[in-house]
C-alpha cells in the first residue's frame, strides 16, 4: 500500500496499479479497493475503474465523491440510467453542484443525442503502430498528429499511462489512397518529455505545440509534484523544427497547452488551467499585436464549465470546435462548435453520435473543405484517430390522399410540387393506396397542391430550411367532393352570447377557409349562419344576419374578394333536429343547430 501510495501521489497510475492490486488480493479493503477506483478512471479505463467503484460505493462508508466518480465511469460506458441515482446521491450532500447537476441533465437527455445518426461518417485511420494516436490535423499533403508507443526494458516512459511519451508525427496517403507510414519530426520539436498536440500557420512554416515542462531532459514540477504543460513555438528550417520559443505566459504554476491557430496567424486559442479560471481546465484566447501576445483571455462561461473544456480547434470560417466533459456530455469529452456572434459566443451544440460516445472525443479538426476532417476517440478502448465525412440532412415527404372524414385512400390525386428557388415542377399521382412520396432538399422550400377534377383543390407548404438534422414531412389531403348548394359546416365557429364579433378561436376556424378559397379561385360561396329555436324568431334571424355578416367581413380583410362571397342569417329557419319552439331539447341538442355553415354557389371557369 506505502509505494501504491507513492506512485499514485506522483501521478504515476500505471506502476500504483501494480502494487494497489497485489495489496488488494491479500487485503481487499476499502482503501485500496478505491485507490483501484480511482487509478484507473485517472487511466481512461472505466470498465475497469467501474468494477471497483461499484464495491466502493456499497461499503458502509464511500465518500460522495465516490458516488459522482462512480456515475461519470457508468456514463463512459454507456450505463446512464444506472448513473442518474448515484448522481443524485451525490447531488444531496451537494446540492448546488453545478457540474453534477449538468452530468444528471446529460443523462436524463442522452436520447437527444441519437437525433440523427447519419450526419458523421468515420473511418478508422490505420496507425496500429501506436498504442494511443490523436490530435490530428492537415499539414501540407498530409497530417501531424500526436501518438504513444508500447514501451520495452530499458526505454523512458511515462509514469501515468506506462506507454512512451507523446511525439509529433507526419503521416500522407500514397498514390494508391493508403496511409503510408509515419515518420517523426525532424528537429528540435520532439523531445525527452511529451510533445503534442500541435497547430500550424498557413503557410506551414511556424508550428505552436503542446510540451511537457522540462529542461535538458528533467522535469520541472510544482509545488504539487505537477509537472505542467507548456505552449512552443518552432520554426522550419531546411526540413527541419527549429528556433524553440516559450509562448509568454507560460508558467511552471499551471499548464497551457492545445494551441489553436486562426487563419490569419494572429488569434492563438489554447487551454489552461491557470488561476482565475471557471473550471477544471477552461479556453482561452490570446491576440497578435505588434508582434506581442497578449494576456489570456478567457472566452467565458457560455463555453466554460466548472468541468473540463479542452482541445480547440478554430476553423477557416471562424466556427470554434472543442471537447467538454459538461455541458450536455455523452460522458467522457463530447466535441461541440459554438461561434462568436460579434457580441458573444453563441450556445455550444453537441455534435452528437456517431461523431460523439459514451468514451471521450476530442481533437476535432476540419478541412477547408467543410465535409472532411479528423476526430479522436477512445471508443474502443484506446484513443484511436477517425476520419469522418460530413454527409447533409436527408429530408423525406411521405404523404396521403384521403375521402373528407375517413380513412379510406384516393387514388389518381394529382400532386404538384413546385420547389420555391428554381421554380422546377414535380407532379405525381397518388398510388391505389393514396400514398405518394419524394425525397426533398437541404435549404429548400416547396408547394404542394394537391388537385382532383370537381374535387376541393388543397394546397400545404413545407421548408427545409436550416434544418439540420434529418427529418421526415408528412402531408395528409382530405379530398372533397364540389357540390352546388351543399351545405358544409365549419366547426368550432362560437360567438358571445348576443354578440357577433369575431372571438380569436373562431378567427382560427374561419382561416382554414381564408386557405380553401385562396386555394379554390374558381368558387363563389354563401356564408351562412344558424341560431337554435330559443329566443324571438325575428331577433334570431337578425343576430344570425349580423353573425353572418362579420364573418364576410373577416373573410374580406384576409384579402378574399367580396365579389366571391355572400352571406345570409337563417336564424331558426333551419334546424338540423326536432329542437323548436317549446320542444324539450339537451344542450348538446340545441348546441347542434347554432351552427356556420358555407355552400358553393357557382364555380367558373
Amino acid at each position: 500500500m506505502r509505494k501504491g501510495d507513492r506512485y499514485f501521489d506522483n501521478y504515476a497510475y500505471a506502476n500504483a496499479v501494480k502494487h494497489y492490486s497485489k495489496a488488494y488480493d491479500k487485503m481487499n479493503n476499502e482503501k485500496a479497493e478505491r485507490s483501484l477506483a480511482i487509478s484507473y478512471m485517472k487511466m481512461s479505463s472505466p470498465e475497469i475503474s467501474g468494477s471497483y467503484f461499484s464495491k466502493v460505493v456499497n461499503r458502509s462508508s464511500p465518500a460522495a465523491i465516490d458516488y459522482l466518480n462512480y456515475a461519470k465511469v457508468l456514463m463512459e460506458t454507456g450505463k446512464y440510467e444506472e448513473a442518474i441515482p448515484w448522481i443524485e446521491k451525490y447531488l444531496a450532500f451537494n446540492e448546488n453542484d453545478l457540474l453534477a447537476q449538468l452530468l444528471l441533465a446529460s443523462c436524463k437527455s442522452v436520447d437527444e443525442r441519437y437525433i440523427d445518426t447519419t450526419l458523421f461518417e468515420l473511418t478508422p485511420v490505420p496507425t496500429d503502430d501506436f498504442s494511443n494516436s490523436f490530435g490530428t490535423v492537415t499539414y501540407k499533403n498530409g497530417t501531424v498528429f500526436t501518438a504513444d508507443k508500447e514501451v520495452f526494458s530499458g526505454n523512458r516512459k511515462s509514469q501515468w499511462t506506462g506507454k512512451s511519451y507523446l511525439n509529433l508525427y507526419y503521416m500522407e496517403k500514397g498514390e494508391n489512397g493508403n496511409w503510408l507510414p509515419p515518420s517523426a519530426l525532424k528537429g528540435d520539436i520532439n523531445g525527452s518529455f511529451h510533445d503534442g498536440p500541435a497547430t500550424f500557420s498557413k503557410d506551414g512554416k511556424t508550428v505552436y505545440f503542446t510540451r511537457s515542462n522540462y529542461y535538458k531532459n528533467k522535469r520541472i514540477t510544482n509545488d504539487e509534484n505537477i509537472c505542467n504543460l507548456k505552449i512552443f513555438k518552432a520554426s522550419l528550417v531546411d526540413g527541419k523544427w527549429k528556433n524553440l520559443e516559450e509562448y509568454p505566459f507560460n508558467s511552471d504554476d499551471y499548464s497551457v497547452g492545445h494551441p489553436t491557430l486562426s487563419e490569419d496567424g494572429k488569434t492563438l486559442y489554447f487551454v489552461s488551467d491557470m488561476p482565475g479560471g471557471i473550471g477544471g481546465t477552461d479556453l482561452y484566447k490570446s491576440e497578435l499585436k505588434n508582434g506581442k501576445w497578449s494576456a489570456p483571455e478567457n472566452l467565458g462561461e457560455t463555453i466554460n464549465t466548472r468541468g473540463n473544456e479542452m482541445f480547440p480547434y478554430i476553423h477557416c470560417d471562424g466556427s470554434l470546435y472543442f471537447s467538454s466533459d459538461s455541458h450536455n456530455s455523452m460522458g467522457g469529452l463530447d466535441v461541440f462548435i459554438t461561434y462568436f456572434t460579434g457580441e458573444e459566443w453563441a450556445t455550444p451544440e453537441n455534435l452528437n453520435y456517431p461523431l460523439n460516445s459514451s468514451k471521450d472525443d476530442f481533437s476535432f479538426s476540419l478541412n477547408e473543405d467543410n465535409i472532411t476532417g479528423f476526430v479522436s476517440s477512445s471508443r474502443t478502448q484506446a484513443d484511436k484517430i477517425y476520419a469522418f465525412t460530413k454527409k447533409p440532412p436527408t429530408f423525406n415527404l411521405y404523404g396521403f390522399t384521403r375521402k373528407k372524414g375517413t380513412q379510406i385512400p384516393v387514388s389518381n390525386v394529382t400532386i404538384k410540387i413546385t420547389e420555391a428557388t428554381s421554380g422546377n415542377v414535380i407532379e405525381m399521382q397518388s398510388d391505389e393506396e393514396g400514398k405518394f412520396s419524394l425525397q426533398l432538399e437541404p435549404e429548400s422550400e416547396y408547394l404542394l397542391l394537391c388537385t382532383k377534377e370537381g374535387c376541393f383543390t388543397r394546397t400545404d407548404n413545407i421548408s427545409t430550411l436550416g434544418k439540420k438534422y434529418s427529418e421526415d414531412f408528412y402531408a395528409d389531403f382530405e379530398v372533397e367532393e364540389i357540390i352546388i348548394d351543399k351545405p358544409i359546416v365549419l366547426e368550432n365557429i362560437y360567438y358571445d352570447f348576443d354578440k357577433w364579433d369575431i372571438r380569436p378561436d373562431a378567427a382560427k376556424e374561419l382561416d382554414h377557409l381564408v386557405k380553401l378559397l385562396q386555394d379554390n379561385p374558381q368558387i363563389e360561396i354563401e356564408l351562412s349562419s344558424h341560431t337554435d329555436s330559443r329566443g324571438a324568431d325575428n331577433y334570431n334571424l337578425v343576430l344570425s344576419d349580423r353573425r353572418a355578416n362579420s364573418a364576410v367581413s373577416y373573410l374580406i380583410s384576409k384579402g378574399i374578394s367580396k365579389k366571391r362571397v355572400s352571406s345570409k342569417g337563417y336564424g331558426e329557419t333551419q334546424l338540423v333536429n326536432q329542437c323548436s319552439n317549446k320542444t324539450p331539447c339537451s344542450e348538446e341538442e340545441h348546441q347542434a343547430n347554432r351552427r356556420t355553415e358555407f355552400k358553393v354557389t357557382k364555380i367558373n371557369k
